[in-house]
């Protein structure tokens, strides 16, 4: 019986004419580069499909967007977002990144991200006093606005969920406060894209005493993660069924009693990660990953000696002249704002110098970036963009909303 199937040769196989482009230069980028410039004369595609692979290959966006106000005659102070790439190149990625393409808004702040999507508050041009929730990916210009939560609980925070490789819907996670307004999480309420709809849970933790740190989630394992001021890691997943608690180690544990907890959490590489100020030492930070996620195992993996960075990006060599910068503190003179999800780098705001900095644990190298940063004023607000992207007519196929 002769085989009818459009993708089916004589013997049953899948043919080289019946690849898609993508999955050629999946192949070919496993290939030696000797290999791959034979192949192109295999056909003018290849052909095509090799030399300009630099636009046709999937590339990385690196970089942060955050509010940047101005004064205007008509609505006073206003907000809009601004994008600050790691390089230039990418910067060109998004040549106006004020998100013009959401329209009917008079201004728009960024509130969080998540793996390529930014979820924003957007204050409508009429009704002037209105605003929506907005998730858009800025790659590909689409947007979706948020249905009213309809809980009437205020809201501690916003959380967005989404993870292009395994589902393309996202979440949002709204953490909710009692009635005591003592900050305490009563509850949270979820959104789903793939439904359109909001669902409520409550606080399934089994603790109606705890208060997350004012910093971003993680988005990790299908799961939003929270540091909680009692020096526990909150999780819940999409759907509020799983709620997890993790335990931190005794000498993760640092505070300050103005600035709170002295830690950050991010995801790199598939591991949870937690960056903490040395216990009586705030010249140093301390690096630790999960290496069990299902046994909450926490392995120590480097320590970073905050005064010798500074010291060197302020063109200080002498050690001992570099101690002069070991009284810098976490959260108060500079902020971590971000882990890059597939190499070593974390990055950080200087406060005092308003410049973005990035800083490789492994090399034990650091960079200072070309451009500055508002840091006085959005230290807290800087939302990084880390995600594969295609160009160059490709953008369709970039990560995007599931409408």
């Amino acid at each position: 019986m002769a085989c009818t199937q459009m993708n089916c040769s004589k013997n049953g196989t899948t043919s080289a004419a019946d690849l898609t482009d993508d999955l050629i230069i999946e192949i070919l980028s496993l290939l030696p580069v000797k290999s791959v410039c034979r192949f192109k004369c295999v056909s003018r595609l290849w052909y095509l499909l090799i030399s300009q692979h630099r636009k046709r290959l999937p590339q990385t966006i690196s970089g942060f967007f955050y509010p940047k106000h101005i004064y205007n005659n008509e609505d006073g102070l206003i907000g809009f977002p601004t994008f600050n790439g790691i390089s230039r190149d990418q910067e060109q990625l998004f040549p106006d990144s004020s998100l013009p393409f959401l329209t009917g808004y008079r201004q728009i702040l960024p509130k969080d991200c998540c793996n390529g999507l930014i979820f924003c508050f957007c204050w409508k041009d009429s009704p002037i006093h209105e605003a929506d929730y907005v998730v858009c990916n800025p790659a590909t210009e689409e947007w979706v606005v948020l249905p009213d939560a309809g809980h009437k609980s205020d809201a501690l925070a916003y959380r967005l969920g989404f993870d292009g490789a395994v589902s393309p819907h996202f979440h949002v996670f709204q953490i909710l406060e009692g009635d005591e307004d003592y900050g305490y999480i009563s509850g949270v309420n979820i959104y789903s894209s793939e439904t359109g709809a909001w669902s409520y849970k409550e606080n399934g933790w089994g603790n109606n005493e705890i208060q997350i740190v004012e910093m971003r989630g993680v988005f990790f394992n299908g799961m939003m993660h929270l540091l909680t001021c009692e020096f526990k890691i909150l999780a819940v997943d999409t759907e509020g069924k799983t709620w997890r608690t993790i335990s931190l180690l005794e000498t993760m544990c640092v505070e300050n009693i103005n600035l709170g907890p002295l830690a950050f959490i991010g995801q790199s590489q598939g591991r949870l990660y937690f960056i903490n100020m040395r216990d009586n030492d705030s010249s140093k930070l301390s690096v630790w990953i999960l290496e069990d996620y299902n046994s909450n195992e926490w392995i120590f993996k480097y320590n970073i000696s905050t005064s010798q960075l500074f010291g060197e990006l302020s063109g200080e060599k002498d050690h001992m002249l570099q101690r002069d910068y070991a009284d810098l503190m976490f959260q108060r003179d500079y902020a971590l704002i971000a882990i890059h999800p597939e190499c070593n780098l974390i990055f950080f705001v200087w406060r005092c110098k308003d410049v973005l900095l990035s800083y490789d644990m492994h090399r034990d190298q650091e960079w200072k970036h070309d451009s500055r940063v508002e840091a006085d004023s959005c230290y807290r607000q800087l939302y990084g963009v880390f995600y594969k992207c295609w160009t160059s007519g490709y953008q369709n196929q970039t990560i995007g909303l599931q409408l």
